[in-house]
């Protein structure tokens, strides 16, 4: 039997380089339900999946501008979540160009200095790594 992964061991990169400090990242899919229903029937006489949204938000201490810039040049970018680590047989997940589309930056007086982006991309992949 398989036990659940660890945040820790996750690795995140954006075009190829891992993000440092990063804290945390979430990846979300949805699908829309197209449904609709016809005259003397209550339940639906369609029920399909619909457009898909691929949308992705990493937080980390921040170090430099280069996530705000990417957000306001419109920079599309790939990353790719490693849920379980680096190696052999572990998931990866490759979001393709990701147009970088919210930033944030966070400080208080008592904390170490934060940055979030948030984006959406065109495509995914899920996959196995060699």
């Amino acid at each position: 039997m398989s036990s659940p992964g660890l945040g820790k061991d996750a690795v995140i990169q954006v075009d190829g380089s891992d993000v440092g400090y990063a804290k945390g990242v979430t990846y979300r899919l949805t699908a829309e339900i197209v449904k609709d229903y016809k005259i003397g029937d209550d339940s639906p006489a369609i029920l399909e999946s619909g457009n898909k949204t691929y949308a992705v938000s990493i937080e980390k201490m921040f170090i430099d501008n280069t996530y705000a810039d990417d957000v306001l040049n419109g920079t599309k970018v790939s990353i790719v979540i490693r849920p379980l680590g680096t190696g052999s047989g572990k998931p990866e997940i490759t979001l393709s160009n990701v147009v970088l589309n919210s930033y944030e930056l966070t400080i208080t007086q008592d904390g170490v200095v934060l940055e979030s982006v948030e984006g959406e991309a065109a495509s995914v992949t899920h996959s196995t790594q060699v």
